[in-house]
């Protein structure tokens, strides 16, 4: 299991790295304030688009290289998961 402090900083990476993917692909997407779930070993961060209307298809390829940098830079056991935002 993850300390807070850890968790709070894998989830501002996260969200740095899909700023950076937006910037290429038009598509904004952000984690939500507590938008994370630890389940064992595993830390689930929820991703949302920042517009209505758009598909987990449009983006799923961005969730699937940002959790691959993760892994390259050490940052193993997390997965990110599209949603629809509220």
């Amino acid at each position: 299991m993850r300390n807070q402090a850890e968790i709070d900083t894998i989830v501002k990476d996260v969200q740095s790295r899909l700023d950076a993917k937006g910037k290429i692909t038009g598509v904004e997407l952000s984690v939500p304030p507590g938008g994370y779930v630890e389940d064992d070993t595993w830390l689930n961060i929820i991703v949302t688009p920042a517009s209505n209307g758009v598909r987990a298809y449009q983006y799923v390829e961005a969730l699937s290289e940002v959790e691959q940098e993760l892994r390259d830079s050490g940052v193993d056991h997390v997965l990110l998961v599209p949603a629809m935002a509220d």
